[in-house]
């Protein structure tokens, strides 16, 4: 079992900022965790509009706050 809190991740290299600064993320499972899958808490700052596309993987997506378009 894994025990991480948000706190403790975004105080590490898990926390990530976009070099455009439009979102910010919180990678609370990663490969190296190997649990076969990653979680991210991601927030997507108001009024940006960008283009993701993952090559090796899959994403799904749920919105908690606010109204975007995926």
């Amino acid at each position: 079992m894994i025990v991480r809190t948000l706190n403790e991740a975004n105080r590490s290299a898990r926390r990530v900022i976009s070099p455009d600064g439009n979102w910010e993320s919180t990678r609370l499972l990663l490969k190296d965790d190997h649990m076969g899958f990653s979680f991210h808490i991601t927030t997507i700052y108001a009024g940006k509009d960008f283009r993701l596309h993952y090559q090796n993987h899959l994403e799904s997506v749920y919105c908690i706050s606010g109204y975007g378009e995926v």
